[in-house]
């Protein structure tokens, strides 16, 4: 079963709308349905625009789960529990035809996409998740309870210090530490000054800046912490040709 979850993955993303907490079930009319689905489409895209599963993969497992709703028994049982109480909580909105209209939805939905894209105002939950590897590191160690508060005597470079060491001791440093740094670069260069930076990170994802009043200052810290340590630590990623 926990393959089967992951399986899925990529249609939970899609349908996270419909998963949390602004909605809990899948709308029975179409429009609301499309309009509801823009910003999971968008990051979809965005993603598979950097490397990431394509759009109509997703659409593949959105019409697998309608096709096994469509057979019941087993094949319906098979799916992960999440999902299948969306279908059951949804109602008519959770019938395999919501579901394979949903798909058909998302295998068009690339037609023009960068006017789509272009046009639209992104929400922070979006936006958000081109921060993925900064936001466990903000959320695990510098959030509420995080992990690097509780020595009241570390200086900031020794709180973030224990991130770094946490991820060496994995031996994950070359792929870990160089994506949270970019993430680092990329903040700095979409909000630019410190007020937007505040309201992005510490307001609308509610991540922690170790008290931090500059935002500029704490993710520059963050890169030149990981930064130094790559250099000092490991030198030059090796690779073959």
């Amino acid at each position: 079963m926990h393959v089967q979850y992951f399986r899925y993955d990529g249609a939970r993303l899609l349908l996270d709308p419909f998963l949390s907490r602004r909605s809990t079930v899948i709308p029975v009319d179409a429009d609301e349905r499309a309009a509801a689905l823009q910003p999971t489409l968008r990051v979809l895209f965005n993603e598979s625009e950097r490397g990431g599963r394509k759009v109509y993969e997703v659409g593949a497992q959105v019409r697998a789960i309608g096709y096994a709703l469509a057979a019941g028994g087993s094949a319906a049982d098979e799916l992960p529990e999440d999902l299948r109480g969306l279908a059951v909580r949804s109602g008519a909105g959770g019938r395999p035809e919501a579901f394979l209209d949903i798909a058909d939805y998302v295998d068009t939905w690339e037609v023009d996409v960068y006017r789509k894209v272009v046009e639209a105002v992104p929400t922070a939950w979006e936006l958000g998740r081109r921060f993925g590897r900064l936001h466990g590191m903000l959320s695990m160690y510098f959030g509420q309870d995080g992990i690097a508060l509780e020595p009241e005597d570390l200086t900031d470079v020794e709180r973030i210090g224990m991130y770094v060491a946490d991820t060496h001791e994995r031996g994950l440093c070359t792929w870990t530490l160089p994506t949270v740094v970019a993430e680092c670069a990329q903040g700095l260069v979409m909000f630019q000054d410190d007020e937007a930076l505040r309201g992005f990170f510490a307001e609308a994802l509610g991540l922690g800046s170790c008290g931090h009043a500059s935002w500029t200052t704490w993710l520059d810290l963050i890169s030149q912490v990981l930064s130094e340590h790559l250099r000092e630590g490991h030198g030059p990623v090796q690779y073959q040709r």
